[in-house]
């Protein structure tokens, strides 16, 4: 027999599971074959260097695949270059002179042409218009440069193709605004306003206090590719009305509402893209909100939203008079990452710490790539429709519900998951998944390390249960109102290494149509007590430490044989065990809504 040892990551590793401390019980078990299944991977590449862009492509499912990775393409005029060598124009904002392609009109400097134009110096209460041509690309290059202005957006890009902000290496400029300004009947709602696709590159600071309203705005694309961003203000941090990608740099926002934004509704704009560099966003409302889809394929981007968990928490579960919130405020989205269509995470870092769900989809969200660690007040990842995590490791550290979907599936990866209520939940079909009705949702597991400590069910689905591979332990419930595994369809394990510690009031095991034997016995045991399954010959099947106490032990492994013995020990002392054989009835829980007493069955 072979020896399968669960793994855990950091977050859990210190955690203790629970042991089986009677050496009396009474058992269960099913008998099947075993059966094996085939993990899939989702990749993405990146490719720089090109003469025309420097593009991010690679295999990816969804919207994301088929709607913005076409979009997500940075010209080389969008990186930084040397200027030194080129035709300049030199403004000094302490004393601004008109020249070739500038006007100056009291503290008003208005660039009508293309070109570069180093700014340096400090303009007070004063503004720089671009209106250029239609076909016209302005770079502005800061040298230690300051401009701010009491009546409208210090910086107006009004007309042009693309306008490009150059920070140089060790250089500090800033850029401050008092109120929003206007042009016409044209609200200019940020310190930096653009009306043309908006780049910003370099290594230099920019400082942006953007009093009035937002920080960054762009009307059409916002894009990012070095730089050190400082940005705290009244209402969004960046805002790329079509798009915000950002490729390298470092980003520090300070947002009263949302740190990053795209508004556009349309299929191929709304969207945010993060390819690189570090962001850093604390944000009274959500982190990162995307009309259409998010998509982070590399860097690192650290998230706090609503003063965090400890901002607002929601406990329980709705159904009994849970999951309600310990705020009275339920008008202000406090989300992670939030995204109307897809939310795909291929690469990089993502640490979330949110009042609301950290990551959250409205339709789609797939892992593949990258880790991710999150704290949240509601729900560590959820998607409204399908979430599938393909590879990379997801550590939810607290929350109430870990992972929530109609349709949840886990490929591969190492997922982690500390829940208040229920670890995985699969809820939200239309059809009825309360009160034992069975509802279109599914758990499916076929790869992965899945560990899973909660306080409500383990795995819950309104529909179907399915392990066909992977590894999965399970600690909790501790108290009999809940199951380690519950679901008002089938619950079947055809593969993989499963391991449930919980209670035992709503045990839930699997049904005839497993293709793999399942052993469940009674047994109790507390915290910190290590839980171990031996076959006949005294090899190891499955070992474990456990965070919570619990009555019950549910093991499944494909070396697990009709007729063979199976013993569970706890802290190296025999505590239970039973031959795998035909139907017992073994410990009598209650099942769920759906389902009747714990029984197993032989095939």
């Amino acid at each position: 027999m072979k020896k399968h040892t669960l793994r855990f990551a950091v977050i859990l590793s210190a955690l203790i599971l629970v042991g089986c401390a009677s050496t009396q019980s009474t058992t269960s078990s099913t008998s099947a074959s075993s059966a094996s299944s085939t993990v899939s991977t989702v990749s993405t590449s990146e490719e720089s260097g090109a003469d025309e862009t420097d593009s991010t492509g690679g295999a990816m499912n969804g919207t994301i695949g088929s709607v913005i990775e076409a979009n997500l393409s940075f010209k080389n005029k969008d990186f930084y270059i040397d200027y030194s060598t080129e035709d300049t124009v030199k403004i000094d904002l302490s004393a601004p002179k008109e020249a070739d392609g500038v006007k100056v009109s009291g503290s008003t400097v208005t660039i009508t042409e293309a070109g570069t134009y180093v700014l340096s110096g400090t303009l007070t209460d004063g503004q720089v218009i671009i209106d250029a041509g239609d076909e016209d690309d302005v770079r502005l290059v800061l040298e230690n440069a300051s401009i701010t202005c009491a009546t409208t957006a210090p910086v107006y890009a009004k007309n042009a193709d693309k306008v490009i902000i150059s920070l140089p290496e060790n250089t500090e400029s800033t850029v401050t605004d008092t109120v929003t300004g206007t042009d016409g009947n044209d609200a200019l709602t940020a310190a930096i306003f653009a009306k043309c696709d908006l780049s910003v590159n370099g290594t230099g600071t920019l400082n942006v206090n953007a009093n009035a309203n937002d920080g960054i705005t762009s009307e059409d694309k916002l894009k990012i590719t070095g730089g050190v961003l400082n940005i705290t203000s009244a209402d969004d941090g960046l805002v790329g009305k079509d798009a915000v990608l950002i490729k390298d740099g470092t980003v520090h926002i300070t947002a009263s509402g949302n740190g990053i934004k795209s508004t556009k509704s349309e299929a191929d704009k709304g969207y945010v893209y993060i390819g690189g560099g570090t962001v850093n966003i604390t944000a009274e409302q959500d982190g990162i909100q995307a009309e259409t889809s998010v998509l982070i394929s590399a860097g690192e981007v650290n998230v706090t939203t609503g003063g965090g968990t400890n901002g607002e928490q929601k406990t329980g579960n709705a159904m009994f008079g849970g999951a309600q919130s310990t705020t009275t405020d339920e008008t202000l989205s406090t989300k992670g990452i939030k995204a109307e269509a897809a939310l795909d995470i291929t690469g990089g870092t993502v640490t979330v710490d949110s009042a609301d769900d950290s990551l959250h989809s409205n339709d789609s969200m797939t892992v593949s790539g990258g880790g991710i660690t999150v704290k949240s007040g509601d729900d560590g990842l959820h998607a409204d429709n399908t979430l599938t995590i393909e590879d990379g490791t997801v550590v939810v550290e607290e929350s109430c519900e870990g992972l929530e979907a109609i349709d949840l599936t886990i490929n591969g990866g190492t997922i982690d998951v500390t829940a208040s209520d229920d670890g995985l939940n699969a809820t939200g079909s239309s059809v009825d998944g309360g009160f034992g009705i069975a509802g279109a949702d599914t758990i499916t597991v076929n790869g992965g390390t899945l560990t899973v400590n909660a306080s409500g069910d383990g795995l819950d689905s309104n529909g179907a249960l399915t392990i066909n591979g992977g590894t999965v332990y399970v600690s909790g419930p501790t108290g009999d109102g809940n199951g380690t595994f519950d679901c008002d369809g089938v619950f079947t394990i055809n593969g993989g290494v499963v391991l449930g510690t919980g209670s035992s009031g709503m045990l839930k095991t699997p049904t005839t149509d497993s293709k793999q034997n399942t052993i469940s016995v009674s047994c109790t045991g507390s915290a910190g007590d290590t839980v171990e399954v031996k076959g006949a010959d005294g090899n190891t099947l499955v070992s474990a430490v456990a965070p919570k106490s619990f009555t019950n032990v549910t093991f499944s492994t494909p070396d697990i044989t009709e007729g063979e013995t199976y013993t569970v020990y706890v802290n190296g002392t025999e505590a239970a065990s039973e031959t795998c054989s035909g139907v017992v009835r073994g410990a009598t829980g209650m099942g769920s809504f759906g389902g009747g007493p714990g029984n197993c069955v032989k095939i």
